[in-house]
């Protein structure tokens, strides 16, 4: 890593494993300042938490992806019973709402 990949990374073009890394390069060099007793350039906090919501923000999209994946797959483990039961008792909610509006 370099500073000037830090300083102008693109989150498209990297992988959560390549922004992971340049995380701690950034977390690294705000240490190096610190242990110098060197103010921190603005860019490093900026950089950092832009980084840092990238991850999380694909992170949280990996998540959401795999639990769609396990319903779409527990659903299609249902018997048609299981099935039929849980859409009459949704049916039975939206009746429920519906004379009650």
């Amino acid at each position: 890593m370099n500073i000037s990949t830090f300083k102008n990374f693109s989150a498209d073009r990297m992988d959560v494993d390549e922004l992971v890394s340049l995380c701690a390069f950034g977390k690294a060099i705000r240490a190096e300042y610190d242990a110098l007793q060197l103010d921190e350039p603005e860019f490093v906090g900026i950089q950092l938490a832009s980084l840092k919501r990238e991850i999380r923000s694909r992170v949280a999209d990996k998540l959401e992806a795999r639990k769609r994946e396990l319903t779409a797959r527990i659903d299609s483990l249902k018997t048609p019973a299981q099935k039929k039961a849980e859409l009459e008792a949704e049916l039975k909610k939206l009746e429920a709402q519906l004379t009650t509006s």
